[in-house]
């Protein structure tokens, strides 16, 4: 059973926190080349070596590798983790872990998925402006449920049990310490499951959560790992793939050359939220502003744009001012009026009826349409003031 993907992203926009770079800081995200080491270690051996990376590791013995993930841009071992020697482990170019034992044990690659979220509505459409998926941080428990149970049931898979992973949970942990401190607020979660697809074979799921906090929003990672094997060796399969991520040592110099990578790009990304934020805002104000000058005359623009064929109908905003709800749908109507909403900034304005779709603007104008495929955002002839979507409410 192969980890299920949470909501991928695929954006080059920048992101909000140290999230991003999370995922790229740990032998479970992502890097560079496929190599690995060349000697073999025993846990518990007190004596001790060291890396071309610089890392210590303990004196070669014959059952378990030292596998490294490197870092091919930077030129750095990146981290070292003591798996089973008979494990054939490769570095996928995104950085993450793939490979094979003995008696049909698979190792799946990491799937990764980046989120934000803020209570401030401005500050979510600054988030989707950026190209960031929206969601609010959820409880591992309600992911595994709502996201990674039906995935694995279209699969054939059935949950067996889950359970907190220290293991996998103490690595984050410890690298989280040792990261730069930005004033956020650091969180890390892990959750394993096991499943069974009824035909001899089990698969451990490894889900990982990262979430950082500040001031202005939320920003979290959410990271899930599969190790499938046959039922009689799965035990120890998933023993040794646990103890291989609990006792993985990071290269703190590698680390280091990340922290600094990360405070410039924590910089470029609160000089850029603060940007859109503003402009939001502004924009905003603005609408706002233009609305209370018109007060409730409606004034006609439909001269503006009589070459637009598909516009049914443009007009200036007029305040739902209405003591209730009740009353202003009768006189709404009455008057062939409709209540418009947009949900991310909790604005609600009384216009015109008779369009299945509306666009406000900066100044206060609005046009209606029932064309699904009309965005006044690229029309040449209106794409001059910024334009809201707004759904009809009644």
């Amino acid at each position: 059973m192969k980890p299920a993907s949470y909501g991928a992203t695929t954006s080059n926009r920048p992101t909000f926190c140290a999230a991003t770079l999370l995922a790229c800081m740990l032998p479970i995200g992502c890097g560079a080349s496929p190599e690995t080491a060349a000697g073999n270690a025993g846990p518990g051996d007190p004596a001790t070596s060291v890396t071309e990376g610089g890392v210590a590791l303990a004196e070669p013995s014959p059952t378990v590798q030292y596998f490294e993930v490197h870092d091919r841009g930077r030129g750095m071992v990146q981290s070292v983790s003591p798996f089973p020697a008979t494990w054939s482990l490769q570095q996928t170019t995104d950085g993450s872990l793939q490979g094979n034992g003995p008696g049909g044990v698979r190792l799946h690659p990491t799937q990764v998925s980046r989120f934000a979220w803020a209570d401030d509505p401005f500050a979510r459409q600054s988030i989707a402006q950026a190209g960031q998926q929206l969601a609010p941080p959820l409880p591992l428990e309600q992911i595994l449920e709502q996201q990674i149970r039906p995935a694995a049931a279209a699969q054939g898979n059935q949950l067996v049990r889950a359970y907190p992973i220290p293991e996998v949970e103490g690595l984050f942990t410890r690298f989280g310490a040792a990261m730069v401190q930005t004033g956020s607020q650091r969180q890390w979660r892990a959750l394993g499951s096991d499943w069974s697809d009824g035909r001899g074979t089990m698969t451990f799921v490894s889900i990982v959560q990262a979430v950082f906090r500040n001031q202005q929003m939320v920003t979290w990672v959410l990271q899930t790992t599969s190790l499938e094997a046959p039922d009689e060796i799965f035990e120890e399969a998933k023993r040794d793939y646990l103890y291989a991520i609990g006792n993985t040592q990071i290269n703190p110099h590698w680390q280091q050359a990340m922290n600094g990578q990360l405070q410039g790009q924590i910089r470029a990304n609160e000089a850029y939220a603060s940007e859109m934020m503003a402009r939001s805002r502004a924009a905003h104000q603005q609408r706002m502003a233009a609305i209370e000058a018109q007060g409730n005359a409606a004034r006609s623009i439909g001269q503006t744009y009589s070459d637009i064929l598909d516009i049914n109908h443009s007009g200036y905003l007029k305040r739902d001012d209405m003591n209730t709800a009740g009353h202003s749908a009768l006189i709404d109507s009455i008057g062939e009026r409709t209540l418009i909403g947009n949900h991310e900034t909790g604005e609600h304005y009384t216009v015109d009826a008779g369009s299945r779709y509306y666009w406000v603007a900066s100044d206060a104008t609005y046009v209606g349409t029932d064309n699904p495929l009309w965005d006044p955002r690229t029309d040449q002839r209106t794409n001059d003031v910024e334009w809201t979507k707004f759904v009809v409410e009644r």
